[in-house]
């Protein structure tokens, strides 16, 4: 199968958690199929078509106009049989797939994909119906996110831990963006209120919310608690989680515009990099958390922005190293067996070839 995928705005490979998705899938198709890739210019990853732009917003939904002149022939030379359109490309995939007579699907995280998209795409795939339009559910068909166990798996923290941790302290681990709805500023709480043995909170990852975190950590008189890294490659995360005792996902979903309406419905990748190097993961309770996972066997879940119940399980898990490592191993079992990249690329090949073979049918029909 020759499968066209349109990421034009991200870097591919890259520390972002859009970057980490793409690129994850991308390696996965590869390994089944012939794959071309526009990303955004500055990639590395080979093999990829880097000419793509991060539009400002207000340019956004010209993408198509965009890039088709720019493009086409690059395209056309592919040959694609199918054109998988993340919807930060905004009908590209529609308006190419018009162009060649051959099916496209959209991807989308939410409802920012282009009314052209929703309405053009010959497939949508989503975590979650949720912020799907109904008149285009019928097109939709649910998939999970991924990790890459096998990259994970061999990871080693000792470096990192006896750098962080030189008095032998308990390391609780966040990684990924820092932006505000990402709750980072729970962890300063929790830290205020910390009574247990000696803790550090290491940070990593970078973001717009970064700044005020670190403050709010030097108000509260508990910077020597934390340790920020700031941005880190994502290859290089696995050392990290590693080192980690307990990891946290402190989501804070009413900050988000989108969830708040409509309710958090993606899966929660680093949760799922978590689980693969098998820590015991603490992470907001919501309906898509206890659809993907078990409370209390599989992850540990708390109220989104409860410092005071956050504090009380941290402490819990690391007072109690059998129930932790019972956790840690339930959530890697399910995760190898679950939510892998591999599996994420059969379930969208499945789809593909279901695109594929309704357009050939509408064909012969005539």
């Amino acid at each position: 199968m020759r499968i066209l995928y349109l990421a034009p705005n991200i870097p591919v490979p890259g520390a972002h958690g859009g970057s980490t998705h793409v690129t994850s899938v991308y390696r996965a198709l590869r390994r089944r199929d012939e794959v071309l890739l526009l990303a955004r210019r500055g990639s590395t990853e080979p093999g990829v078509l880097a000419v793509g732009e991060g539009l400002a917003p207000v340019l956004k939904h010209l993408a198509p106009a965009y890039y088709l002149a720019r493009i086409a022939g690059s395209v056309r030379r592919f040959r694609p049989e199918v054109i998988y359109e993340r919807y930060s490309a905004f009908g590209l995939g529609v308006a190419l797939g018009r162009l060649l007579g051959v099916p496209s699907v959209l991807m989308t995280l939410d409802r920012d994909a282009s009314p052209i998209s929703f309405r053009g795409s010959d497939r949508i795939v989503a975590t979650s119906e949720a912020f799907i339009p109904q008149p285009y559910r019928s097109k939709l068909r649910l998939v999970h996110w991924g990790v890459d166990v096998d990259k994970l798996a061999g990871a080693r923290g000792d470096e990192v831990r006896a750098r962080v941790a030189p008095r032998g302290e308990r390391v609780v681990v966040y990684t990924g963006s820092c932006a505000r709805w990402h709750g980072l500023d729970v962890l300063v709480d929790v830290a205020a209120r910390w009574s247990g043995r000696p803790v550090v909170f290491l940070v990593v990852g970078d973001g717009e919310d970064l700044g005020r975190v670190r403050r709010l950590a030097s108000q509260a008189e508990v910077a020597h608690r934390f340790v920020f890294t700031g941005r880190v490659e994502h290859d290089d995360i696995g050392s990290y989680l590693a080192a980690a005792d307990i990891c946290v996902a402190p989501y804070a979903p009413a900050r988000h515009p989108i969830f708040r309406r409509h309710g958090m419905d993606r899966d929660p990748i680093k949760v799922l990099e978590y689980m693969a190097l098998e820590k015991p993961c603490v992470t907001i309770d919501t309906p898509r958390m206890r659809a993907l996972f078990r409370g209390g066997e599989e992850a540990v879940f708390y109220p989104a922005e409860d410092a005071a119940t956050l504090e009380r399980e941290l402490r819990a898990l690391l007072a109690d190293p059998q129930r932790s490592a019972r956790i840690a191993l339930a959530g890697a079992e399910l995760v190898r067996r679950r939510y892998t990249w591999d599996r994420h690329a059969d379930e969208l090949r499945a789809v593909f070839e279901e695109a594929i073979r309704e357009r050939a049918g509408a064909r012969e029909r005539g």
